[in-house]
């Protein structure tokens, strides 16, 4: 609400109030009045401003009637435009969200920061074919208008969100809340007229600004250049999957193993009948055999074990200190911070280890790939 909304709102307010007590005055000690009080008068004035005219209340003296007179003249133009003042905010409200200027006030959200040509499979597989199909998504981007549009129309059954902007800057960031987003998904972005040869750099900055506003956020980011990869794990991105990086592999697989890369590309597709899963082993096969684990999931849950994805807890500067900011704890973490090496890494590391031995014995921090026709 700005300035005027609040300075007219004041001013209705202030006009019923003042017209209250001037009746009031008039009326009070008058025989045959109806107005005993200020609330009566009160109410008298928001009956007679509203142009509702219940005739429970109304005065009989000749000030009363005056004050009345004065009322009936400019509170309704008062009110009307007091109405209009409040549409008016409402409107502008909703201008602002089709042109993607408002402030997203969500939490547990996703962000997908930037578009290409992939955007649009990327939001198939996060909705209809996905399991965060009831996650709001907020979608920061240069589009323009008419295909923000037929993307609202295309995801009218999903929440769906839209910014207008450049996702590199801070403050677009955080008007898409994104401090308390679930995940963010950095595109290799083609909106907005940025130079193609630009795109890798505006990803890693995107990347260490959405790290720098929320340190816990998950992010994956999309890369054109593989050689850009160092530059994404310094910023702590959690996944990074590099444009066309196995185009060549696919390629050869074709000449030695025909329609092999058929089969991949039916596993890694949305609408393909199978599809590789990241899925939680059971407590109880924990420190069971991978020969136990395979037979489980293929007779509980019709799927197919390819191996485990190990991840392991790095160690912490906070694992090695108390929890007390103590003059040793604040000095130590002065010099290392002065010393400017990486001498403690904030990331958690994972290793994928497929097709284990059969006596492969599973760890706690083991988690299953499985080849599954249903989300498990």
């Amino acid at each position: 609400m700005g300035q005027r909304s609040v300075l007219i709102t004041f001013l209705t307010l202030g006009f019923i109030l003042l017209s209250a007590v001037g009746v009031s005055h008039f009326e009070q000690g008058v025989a045959d009045s109806n107005i005993h009080s200020i609330w009566d008068g009160i109410w008298w004035a928001v009956v007679t401003i509203g142009t509702v005219g219940y005739g429970d209340r109304f005065p009989v003296s000749v000030g009363g009637r005056i004050v009345g007179i004065t009322v009936i003249f400019f509170g309704v133009g008062m009110m009307s435009l007091f109405t209009a003042t409040v549409a008016s905010i409402f409107v502008e409200k909703k201008i602002k969200e089709g042109r993607g200027l408002d402030t997203v006030k969500l939490k547990d959200h996703g962000i997908i920061c930037g578009w290409n040509p992939h955007t649009d499979e990327v939001l198939t597989g996060l909705t209809t074919y996905g399991s965060y199909g009831e996650t709001p998504l907020v979608l920061i981007n240069e589009l323009s208008v008419d295909e923000v549009e037929s993307l609202r129309m295309k995801y009218q059954k999903y929440h769906l969100k839209f910014l207008r902007g450049d996702y590199v800057r801070e403050d677009v960031l955080m008007r898409a809340n994104v401090a308390r987003a679930r995940f963010a998904v950095i595109m290799a972005d083609t909106s907005g007229g940025h130079s193609r040869d630009r795109t890798d750099e505006r990803t890693t900055l995107a990347a260490l600004t959405i790290k720098y506003l929320s340190p816990k956020i998950k992010t994956i980011a999309e890369l054109l250049d593989g050689e850009n990869r160092q530059h994404l794990k310094r910023a702590n991105v959690d996944e990074i999957v590099v444009r066309g990086e196995h185009i060549g592999s696919l390629l050869a697989t074709a000449v030695k193993s025909p329609g092999l890369p058929r089969l991949i590309s039916g596993m890694l597709s949305l609408g393909g009948a199978n599809k590789f899963q990241r899925t939680e082993v059971p407590a109880h096969l924990v420190g069971a055999s991978f020969r136990d684990a395979a037979a489980y999931f293929r007779e509980n849950q019709r799927a197919i074990l390819i191996g485990f994805l190990k991840e392991k807890r790095s160690m912490k500067l906070e694992d090695l200190l108390t929890d007390n900011s103590s003059v040793i704890d604040t000095f130590i973490r002065e010099k290392i911070r002065e010393s400017k090496k990486e001498f403690f890494y904030e990331k958690d590391e994972s290793a994928m280890i497929v097709n284990p031995p059969d006596d492969y014995v599973i760890g706690p921090d083991d988690r299953a790939v499985v080849l599954s026709k249903t989300v498990l």
